[in-house]
């Protein structure tokens, strides 16, 4: 089975600056894991408002797969993997529920490298009920097994 039925091509992710690298974190913080970047400011394709499954393919190979209750064009825009504010790269505090997008750190990162690689980014998505997206995106891993710029532990 084609590993791309059933999606739509959503576009090119284009940029807006590469290798850019977060201010240091306030007295007292800490950066998450994936926090010291260097990162892009990612430009995404049109993505419709509503949720689903999307794929990353880098130089035309699938790399990344995930899924969103909230809209599509929120978790890839601005307020998603586009943008990685300074307040993203910082690590949650201990009892809090503060901290960055580890998530988000990681994958602006390996887009990064691939801009600035000179490779390409596309974006594959599939509009989902409310509730399926998760659902779908684990059915998908199943069939065709977890890309590389996914971690396991981010399966549900």
């Amino acid at each position: 089975m084609d590993p791309l039925e059933n999606f739509s091509l959503a576009g090119f992710v284009a940029h807006r600056g590469l290798n850019i690298v977060p201010d240091p974190p306030r007295p007292g913080r800490y950066r998450n894991s994936y926090g010291d970047g260097p990162f892009a400011r990612l430009v995404m394709p049109r993505l419709p408002a509503e949720p689903g499954i999307y794929i990353w393919l880098v130089n035309g190979n699938i790399a990344y797969v995930g899924q969103t209750r909230t809209t599509l064009a929120k978790r890839l825009g601005s307020l998603g993997y586009s943008t990685v504010s300074n307040y993203n790269t910082y690590a949650r505090e201990p009892g809090k529920r503060n901290g960055g997008q580890e998530t988000n750190c990681r994958i602006n990162a390996l887009a990064n490298v691939a801009l600035a690689n000179g490779g390409e980014i596309e974006i594959w998505y599939r509009v989902t009920n409310l509730d399926e997206s998760a659902r779908a995106e684990s059915e998908w891993m199943d069939l065709h097994g977890v890309p590389p710029w996914n971690r396991r532990d981010e399966r549900t």
